[in-house]
């Protein structure tokens, strides 16, 4: 019997685990959609320079966002020479590393590239442009969840189930 629960309990939660990655990603996307609009005003109105952003906001940011901002921040604070672009790039690990489609992670390698290198009225169009993009992932993300969770969440518990009937 405690071999029987032993099954149930571990094949349930890695059906759960399942199940929380279409959660973290759309709370990932949810984030970062936040931090874009938040980044889009103060370049807009405030002129906020980007280290100092990141100094302010990066602790308002929980989970991956917040760890990705804080890197981005020590990455501009360390005076390596590298590039913004570059240090963008490198950090975006920590986002991939979350879960974020690919195609997302595409999107966001690009407008790290010409983030900083235009004014202020052409940033905020390449923001505009890739919070639509976020946003229609974001969607699609909330859809997938909606759809998948509680499909994961049953079949971890019915897979367990399944094979403590084989094995009796």
């Amino acid at each position: 019997m405690l071999a029987a629960g032993l099954i149930i309990v571990s094949s349930s939660a890695a059906g759960f685990l399942v199940a929380g990655s279409y959660i973290q990603r759309v709370q990932l996307l949810r984030e970062l959609i936040r931090f874009l609009q938040l980044l889009e005003s103060e370049i807009q109105y405030a002129r906020t320079t980007l280290p100092r952003l990141l100094a302010a906001q990066a602790p308002l940011f929980s989970g991956a966002v917040g760890r990705f901002l804080a890197a981005l921040q020590r990455g501009l604070e360390a005076g390596s020479g590298d590039s913004f672009s570059a240090i963008w790039d490198r950090e975006l690990a920590i986002l991939a590393d979350n879960g974020l489609p690919p195609a997302v992670l595409g999107d966001l390698r690009s407008w790290g590239a010409v983030l900083g290198s235009s004014d202020a009225d052409e940033q905020s169009k390449q923001i505009k442009l890739l919070l639509a993009r976020l946003e229609q992932a974001h969607t699609e993300a909330e859809q997938e969840r909606a759809k998948n969770v509680r499909l994961w969440q049953y079949l971890g518990f019915c897979t367990g189930l399944l094979l403590v009937l084989l094995l009796i």
